[in-house]
């Protein structure tokens, strides 16, 4: 791995995990919900930030294109469970995010090896990784009906969005490893 691991920027990546982690040991333990929204909040704060204080403290690195969205997907994770388990959210929704994340890890460690470095998140994963925050605090608040399915089917279909355009880019790179990414 090339580049530093230590740095600000990858430990606010690292930080996701335990502030997601407190979150979801609140909401299992039917807490305050002020205490896990502030964790939560506190998590995206990480997210906001990590990428913008590396890149303006050139400090960007494979592993902070790693921990940035492995910390995305455990944190989601968590929370996601602990919501299921409650009744908040429903299983085949975490499934869904499950089944994506695990498909684009799995094409992120196949391209790393294939072309010698690791691919940064794009766009469209980094608004269907928001989408799921969003609906796991609108679940967390309990949001009505209505709004609960409308943020689901909305974050299923850029989650299916994203996940064709990290496909496109897999065969891309894997027919083509010396293309530029986009």
């Amino acid at each position: 791995m090339q580049g530093p691991f230590w740095t600000l920027a990858n430990i606010l990546s690292l930080l996701r995990v335990p502030l997601s982690g407190a979150a979801a040991v609140i909401i299992l333990m039917d807490g305050a919900i002020t205490w896990s929204l502030t964790f939560i909040l506190a998590a995206g704060l990480t997210d906001l930030f990590d990428g913008q204080i590396a890149r303006r403290t050139n400090t960007v690195s494979e592993w902070g294109k790693i921990l940035d969205p492995a910390a995305d997907k455990v944190s989601a994770a968590l929370l996601g469970i602990v919501l299921a388990g409650k009744n908040l959210l429903p299983f085949w929704f975490l499934g869904a995010v499950i089944l994506r994340d695990v498909l684009i890890a799995t094409g992120g460690i196949f391209l790393t090896r294939h072309i010698g470095h690791v691919q940064m998140s794009n766009s469209p994963g980094k608004i269907a990784a928001t989408a799921v925050g969003v609906t796991l605090v609108l679940a967390l608040l309990k949001a009505d009906p209505i709004v609960m399915a409308a943020a689901i089917w909305i974050t299923i279909g850029l989650l299916s969005l994203s996940l064709i355009i990290y496909g496109a880019r897999f065969l891309r790179l894997r027919n083509h490893p010396a293309e530029p990414t986009k």
